[in-house]
């Protein structure tokens, strides 16, 4: 049986990296550097692990009538995603990301040009979603206005909706959906940052996440454990261990991979586990999406994880009351 497709709404991106050569950065004049640039968007990076993965991807989003805005179109559909979804706003620039680093590694400065998501009209969004097959999943990020994301989660008809929140500051937009949403992926910082607290416990966070309404989600924590919880069950989730060579991207690889095991049928905690060893894969390669990533790679780094260390326990009972 065909795994279910999964629809992915939100951010479709030009990501472009720069780094002066000299280890500090001159301000107000020009610097000797490099410059890259990648396809990105979080959501456009979920569909494409996923079609990695074996699971139809189909991708929701708009893009500028212009060279950045045909570089995604073309590499998306090479990658396996499908694009009829995606409008084109002649009116509009592609959304990019620019980041200038000095030689230091730190962040100079960072620029996000994300206008045209706000094009996204919650009329659009909601006939993307009831033209789903029925049994599509949903994957929105927090690109997308509160009123499209309101728009998405009324118009669910009982699909699985997952959700993204791109950044601390835009998670803020999927306050008013968490009623409507099954499964909400985070790190600490992003759930204290809806919580406005400063708590870093993951399991008080995660009880306080699941009274604000939030009934299902994964909590990420970079290098250490991680955390599942549905309803009063709380989960440890294992990290697999892992040599980092570029960090971003691994939270999208651990959403697709979550989603796909989810569609072939692993309970939510066990697909976590297994999607876990999709982001350590990740991490090893300077590419946001790993090229090579299959399902297969995943489950095979998974059952050597799971051999190095035994599982963690349920933590429910270790929150306090």
């Amino acid at each position: 049986m065909p795994a279910p497709s999964v629809l992915c709404i939100g951010g479709c991106v030009i990501d472009r990296v720069g780094e002066t050569l000299d280890a500090k950065e001159r301000l107000y004049t020009s610097n000797i550097g490099v410059m890259r640039a990648s396809i990105g968007g979080v959501a456009r990076n979920v569909a494409e692990n996923l079609a990695r993965l074996g699971t139809p991807a189909l991708m929701a989003s708009r893009l500028g009538d212009d060279a950045e805005g045909r570089a995604v179109m073309q590499a998306s559909r090479a990658a396996g995603i499908e694009m009829s979804r995606v409008m084109i706003d002649a009116g509009r620039r592609t959304a990019s990301y620019t980041a200038i680093f000095n030689g230091d590694g730190e962040l100079v400065i960072g620029l996000a040009d994300m206008a045209i998501f706000d094009a996204i009209t919650p009329a659009e969004a909601r006939e993307w979603v009831a033209g789903a097959p029925a049994q599509c999943q949903v994957f929105v990020d927090a690109n997308l206005s509160p009123e499209t994301l309101q728009a998405i989660a009324s118009a669910k008809n009982g699909r699985l909706l997952a959700a993204g929140p791109v950044s601390q500051q835009k998670i803020l937009r999927l306050k008013d959906s968490f009623a409507a949403l099954d499964l909400l992926f985070l790190n600490r910082f992003e759930a204290a940052a809806i919580l406005g607290t400063t708590e870093e416990d993951l399991p008080t966070l995660a009880k306080a996440l699941n009274a604000a309404g939030i009934r299902q989600g994964l909590l990420s924590a970079g290098a250490a454990d991680g955390l599942a919880w549905s309803g009063e069950r709380i989960e440890g989730i294992e990290t697999p261990r892992a040599r980092p060579v570029n960090v971003n991207g691994a939270g999208d690889a651990l959403i697709a991979a979550t989603l796909a095991r989810i569609g072939q049928g692993d309970d939510f905690f066990q697909a976590a586990r297994v999607a876990m060893a999709a982001a350590a894969l990740t991490v090893e390669t300077e590419t946001t999406v790993r090229g090579d990533i299959s399902m297969a790679s995943v489950l095979a780094r998974f059952q050597q994880a799971r051999a190095e260390r035994p599982a963690s326990p349920d933590l429910s009972k270790q929150v306090n009351a």
